[in-house]
């Protein structure tokens, strides 16, 4: 249990029996200045009461958001119900020197791939190389605007079939004064991929795990003849006795084996666990 998790059950003992407080919030995520919670079904109408008390412990939320199922549709959007604070769901989130605008009910967003963000863009910034990169899946354009900040060299296509979500990331580009080093695109990354940028890049970004596996020729497609990196997530289900990462490296390996290029899995790593046996898992590809 992290600090601030252990705060908020603290003060949830204010309102709620003791059994009740440890369960009422198991975790949430924070963005800007909203917090999104989920919480249990047997605790549904003490649900205002849970958003009051996280706010009172931790000042600096000013929205308390429920959110009501799982991330669904093409956009992955969370239905939220507002139970505290400001109505809203536009809000903007600081990480790695960047500042991001979005909108919480119209476009995913996760402040749990905050590390992931930073390694990806110290593996371009120490490549050394001029590197053109394609993000498959940028939605606001985080991976891409960390990315410029701290290259000094190269180019980032930002691609992403939510319309809203690229308004946002071309409001991001400016916010960050990353204009000229972030190409924003709202379309279809597969065609994109496959025709106008065909062979021209040296990393490609599939961060949206939902869509990683069938758009991996894609990728593949992208880089460009002397060879790249592909950085790869996925979702998979694993028991206690399996590793995460040894089932994804099994569920792609017969794809990549079927390409023309030669490929070598460089790093793989949990990224995050999303639910009872389930996990977020990235691979380093590499491409010659």
């Amino acid at each position: 249990m992290g600090s601030r998790h252990r705060i908020v059950v603290e003060a949830l003992r204010d309102v709620l029996a003791e059994d009740k407080a440890a369960l009422a919030v198991r975790s949430f995520d924070v963005v800007g200045d909203i917090a999104i919670i989920r919480v249990p079904e047997q605790l549904e109408t003490e649900r205002f009461l849970i958003a009051q008390a996280l706010q009172r412990c931790l000042p600096y939320i000013k929205t308390v958001l429920r959110q009501v199922g799982a991330v669904e549709g093409d956009f992955r959007t969370r239905k939220l119900e507002w139970l505290s604070g400001e109505e809203k769901t536009v809000t903007f989130h600081r990480e790695h020197g960047c500042v991001f605008k979005v909108d919480l009910a119209r476009m995913y967003f996760s402040s749990r791939l905050l590390y992931e963000r930073a390694r990806v863009a110290e593996l371009c910034s120490n490549s050394g190389a001029q590197e053109r990169i394609l993000n498959m899946f940028s939605g606001i354009g985080c991976f891409s605007i960390i990315i410029a900040k701290r290259s000094t060299k190269g180019h980032v296509y930002s691609v992403d079939l939510n319309p809203h979500a690229v308004t946002h990331q071309l409001k991001n580009i400016r916010l960050n004064k990353v204009k000229g080093k972030v190409t924003a695109a709202f379309a279809d990354a597969r065609e994109i991929a496959e025709s106008l940028l065909k062979g021209r890049m040296q990393r490609v970004l599939m961060p949206l795990p939902e869509k990683a596996y069938a758009y991996l020729e894609s990728a593949m497609a992208a880089i460009g003849s002397e060879g790249g990196t592909i950085h790869y997530y996925d979702f998979t289900h694993a028991h206690k006795n399996e590793d995460p990462v040894k089932k994804i490296v099994s569920k792609i390996t017969s794809k990549l084996s079927t390409q023309s290029r030669h490929t070598k899995i460089e790093y793989g790593r949990v990224v995050r666990t999303i639910g009872p046996n389930w996990y977020q898992v990235v691979l380093d590809i590499l491409v010659h």
